[in-house]
């Protein structure tokens, strides 16, 4: 590491002194001028960014670490209010998970979006609003608030595979039927296991179903994998978690036109790099400190997946298929998701017992990157507060899946292979919640569910000892614990 840092340093260095150049900032007037060499320097820092290799394969405007808009946090509400689209949006921005878009800084990092049609349009704003978690950008165009989504190339590609007047069908109410696919697909596909649901606004998300035992979750599993198969190449993919973490409750704004899409609330599926993201960007240092520690972790990577290994899989046929440089996004994604650096990936498993094990259980950080693990005891009444086992139907080459054998086929990386793990990908920093779109069944777990097989912790995070990717990772210095990022392992007791 040591060659590395001063070169990512001088870089950063470099992006900083040219942000402060008045040509530089001029680009993102009527911007004021602070916020305009914000502008600048974050613009500058994209094409370090893009240096990581950590882009997202499948949406080209979803970004990563690149941020949004140019504005501290102190300036955020009266922003909000200036958008003169909601009279409570800057008292309640924070709360909806709501956010502000700079259509000119987003040219800049992804100049073939979207972002040319609206800005040849009647909008010359300096900043629109943005939901971060779908994707989806808010204007007002004659008193009338029109959306425009940017995270939408996927389902897109699948619009331009069907006869012209299905695809017409599916986009007259795009919003619901693009993000609530999983939803739909899981209604088809188990619709002998599930209830019948007659209200038509719960059809948009995703059924649940309760068991009391591992026997009854591993039957209901048979189950579901039998019922899978009445569409071809249909796999199974799953994710515990002791909590079932919702959107915000947006009704009230959604009933004025902003995030319509939102008047019933869906699971929370956002990736661990946007958790607390934002609180890196009003200090310019710590944001410069994550990508520094990106740029490590990229390295370290760089020294486990050899050359010949990256090209050794064939991306699957499909809307959703990756060329080399997705493929090394998702290489990266994994060791950074695993070993504990956040990524923009959601990591599922192909075993319902490794999920229901994660949901039963909840990690504590004793301190920076050492970790142990707990039994969850739960007795709350409300199933909505039960742990929950989440059902993906994906098929590869149409979702954006990849499994770990396609990843980090003969790695010696033991963690994700114990894990039985995949990564769901196309989230970014405009489309946060993006793998909800593809959630199709909730399984909750009633208190007293227990596992017959007690899977240890120790197994599924072994040590260094035995994890050879943890061990190289050591080695180059990324378990130091001065970190925001550091390496995690598990505490020895």
């Amino acid at each position: 590491m040591d060659n590395l840092l001063p070169h990512w340093k001088e870089a950063i260095n470099g992006a900083r002194q040219r942000s402060r150049l008045p040509e530089y900032h001029r680009k993102f007037e009527p911007l004021a001028k602070g916020p305009s060499v914000r502008a600048a320097f974050f613009t500058e820092m994209a094409a370090l960014i893009s240096d990581l290799g950590l882009s997202n394969p499948h949406e080209k405007s979803a970004l990563s670490v690149e941020p949004t808009h140019p504005l501290l946090s102190r300036d955020m509400a009266k922003a909000f209010n200036d958008l003169g689209l909601h009279s409570r949006l800057g008292a309640t921005y924070s709360k909806n998970k709501l956010s502000l878009l700079s259509l000119r800084m987003l040219d800049r990092y992804a100049p073939s979006a979207t972002t040319e049609y609206l800005l040849s349009g009647p909008f010359r704003a300096p900043l629109c609003l943005l939901d971060p978690l779908y994707g989806f950008v808010f204007i007002s165009l004659n008193g009338k608030i029109s959306n425009h989504c940017l995270a939408i190339d996927i389902w897109s590609s699948h619009l331009s595979s069907m006869p012209v007047e299905l695809a017409a069908t599916f986009w007259k109410n795009r919003a619901d039927n693009m993000l609530s696919g999983g939803a739909f697909a899981g209604r088809l596909l188990f619709r002998d296991i599930i209830p019948s649901e007659s209200d038509p606004l719960k059809l948009a998300i995703a059924p649940e179903l309760v068991v009391d035992s591992e026997r009854q979750l591993l039957d209901l599993v048979d189950r579901l994998h039998s019922s899978a198969t009445k569409l071809p190449g249909v796999q199974l993919w799953f994710r515990g978690q002791s909590q079932d973490y919702l959107t915000p409750d947006r009704l009230q704004i959604a009933i004025k036109g902003i995030a319509p899409y939102s008047n019933i609330r869906e699971s929370d599926l956002t990736p661990s790099l946007y958790r607390k993201y934002d609180d890196t960007l009003d200090n310019l240092q710590h944001y410069e400190q994550m990508i520094l520690e990106l740029a490590e972790w990229v390295h370290g990577a760089k020294q486990l997946i050899p050359s010949g290994k990256q090209n050794a899989h064939k991306a699957p046929i499909g809307v959703a298929r990756t060329n080399q440089q997705g493929i090394t996004s998702y290489q990266r994604g994994l060791l950074l998701q695993q070993y504990g650096a956040p990524s923009a990936y959601l990591d599922v498993t192909s075993d319902p017992l490794i999920a229901a094990w994660f949901a039963t259980h909840k990690c504590e950080m004793l301190s920076p990157g050492m970790m142990t693990f707990q039994e969850y005891a739960w007795n709350n009444p409300s199933p909505e507060c039960w742990p929950t086992v989440y059902v993906f139907p994906l098929v590869d080459g149409l979702h954006p899946i990849m499994k770990l054998e396609a990843i980090m086929a003969g790695s010696n990386a033991l963690r994700p292979s114990r894990q039985k793990c995949g990564l769901l990908g196309g989230a970014g920093n405009l489309a946060r919640n993006y793998c909800a779109r593809y959630l199709g069944l909730k399984i909750r777990l009633r208190p007293g569910f227990k596992l017959s097989n007690k899977i240890g912790a120790n197994h599924l995070f072994p040590p260094s000892s035995e994890d050879g990717a943890l061990r190289s990772l050591k080695d180059l210095g990324l378990g130091e614990r001065s970190k925001r990022l550091p390496l995690t392992e598990l505490a020895m007791p």
